[in-house]
């Protein structure tokens, strides 16, 4: 099966300025590329440190734990790595904006702009129940603390990522429907 993918749309076209709590979230699946080559768990104990600014030891830690199973749920999903700008960045790459707004959203179940943010970072589909479940304890973790982490509406999705409606609707449709599916 090939999978569609929105080639009008390159990595580095979209900025995204993220607040600074929400940067060490962010930085767990940064460094999950740095997993792969050199499996030291110790490269999460900056983020850990970081996150330990905005919310309590335990909490924070619960972040890591719960970011890292997410990663490696969306990575084996999407059959590649993701494109992330360098450690402790605040500027955001097109992938990391929809993968924190696929987070931030599991608080409100089935919603578009999950379904668009998937279609995106081509997890689509994810089993909800999978999705949900990680991504929701994640944020139920995030809201513990002082965590700037907002989802935006489904309008304001397609305004950043800069791809007008038709253009997203035929991409979640290709990529919702077994077959064939052609780059737009």
């Amino acid at each position: 099966m090939t999978q569609a993918s929105l080639n009008s749309i390159g990595h580095d076209s979209v900025a995204v300025l993220f607040h600074p709590s929400a940067v060490p979230v962010m930085d767990v699946f940064r460094s999950i590329g740095s997993l792969d080559d050199h499996y030291d768990l110790t490269l999460l104990d900056g983020p850990e440190e970081m996150l330990s600014a905005y919310l309590q030891p335990g909490s924070a830690k619960g972040i890591v734990s719960d970011a890292l199973l997410l990663a490696f749920a969306l990575t084996r999903q999407r059959g590649s790595a993701f494109h992330h700008r360098p450690l402790r960045s605040r500027h955001g790459s097109l992938e990391e904006y929809c993968l924190m707004v696929v987070i931030g959203a599991a608080r409100q179940p089935g919603s578009e702009v999950t379904r668009e943010a998937a279609a995106i970072l081509g997890v689509s589909p994810l089993p909800l129940d999978l999705m949900f479940a990680l991504g929701g304890e994640l944020a139920r973790q995030i809201d513990l603390g002082a965590i700037v982490f907002p989802v935006p509406s489904l309008h304001e999705f397609r305004a950043v990522i800069g791809i007008e409606d038709a253009q997203i609707e035929a991409v979640v449709e290709a990529l919702d429907k077994p077959g064939r599916h052609f780059s737009l």
